[in-house]
């Protein structure tokens, strides 16, 4: 397949495209180049939200899968050391994120793009995490639960979702598949970082601190193989089957973790996503040290 893969300079993209390397033909956009370049890979530098109608036409000629993963950070509002915005503040950076998604959608539309795999992220319901999960009301969020987020990047990435079912369900002619991928964290542990952590009252931030927030980052973890595994099973799954027979699909994205709180089971039944890690194995030493040699104080969220 032909596949563009946009925010390619961006840290998952950059994972995710090793499942996807050496066995498509690649096009890769940004601001910036990323750092390494696969091998046969193309390159076009593009403002994804600045850039006219004809650049784009061009940059999705002859593509049969795009992989969006370009995002605005909310700390470009800030021109002083990159700080960012109260969250209140984040609705205009936000609401520019869903331009270019609508971007993306409508030119791989007329493209003729068959397949559209938006990187979204967990946070498009993390109130269920936040209200519900830490104060063990529910064990699993679902990617059918209702997308609910107590902040604007989460409704930016729902919104994300939300907008690509209309091209899905044939509203506009034609039918174009779309895949959500909600990515849990692309990012190692860092057990120090959890044990000088003060914990806090579970009402007072949308994340634990200390040992709940280790607990919190086991569950989450997507490990850098899974993640190009992911990227590979939602470019490569002959098709993708939605409910009520609408090519729209949403699937979370994290490693196959004994102590995960997000449901996989769309992502494995749906696009054949097969994760072989899992951080209860990957830092057994340091659950050993925080958790079972009472290191630490405090509730396990």
């Amino acid at each position: 397949m032909k596949i563009l893969l946009t925010g390619a300079s961006g840290h998952v993209v950059t994972l995710g495209l090793r499942g996807l390397a050496g066995r498509h033909d690649l096009r890769l956009t940004d601001l910036r180049p990323p750092g390494l370049l696969p091998k046969g890979a193309e390159f076009r530098a593009c403002d994804l939200l600045k850039a006219d109608d004809d650049t784009l036409s061009q940059l999705f000629s002859g593509i049969d899968a795009v992989i969006h993963g370009a995002y605005l950070h909310s700390s470009a509002q800030n021109d002083v050391y990159g700080l960012l915005p109260p969250q209140i503040d984040r609705f205009d950076t936000e609401l520019e994120n869903i331009r270019i998604a609508q971007r993306i959608y409508r030119h791989a539309y007329d493209a003729g793009v068959r397949r559209v795999v938006m990187v979204s992220s967990n946070h498009a319901a993390d109130w269920y995490e936040h209200a519900q999960v830490h104060r063990r009301q529910r064990e699993l969020v679902f990617p059918g639960d209702y997308p609910l987020s107590d902040n604007f990047y989460g409704w930016a990435k729902a919104s994300y979702e939300l907008l690509g079912f209309p091209y899905a369900c044939g509203t506009f002619g034609r039918r174009m598949e779309i895949v959500s991928l909600r990515i849990g964290s692309p990012y190692p542990i860092d057990s120090a970082r959890f044990a000088t952590a003060m914990e806090a009252p579970q009402t007072s931030l949308p994340k634990p601190q200390g040992l709940a927030g280790f607990k919190r980052a086991l569950g989450a973890f997507l490990s850098e193989g899974d993640c190009a595994e992911l990227f590979r099973a939602a470019a490569e799954a002959p098709r993708i089957e939605g409910d009520h027979g609408v090519p729209w699909l949403v699937a979370y994205g994290i490693s196959d973790n004994t102590r995960a709180f997000w449901s996989l089971q769309s992502a494995r039944e749906k696009l054949g996503y097969a994760p072989t890690d899992d951080s209860e194995i990957l830092y057994a030493e340091e659950i050993s040290r925080m958790l079972v040699d009472n290191s630490q104080t405090g509730r396990l969220g």
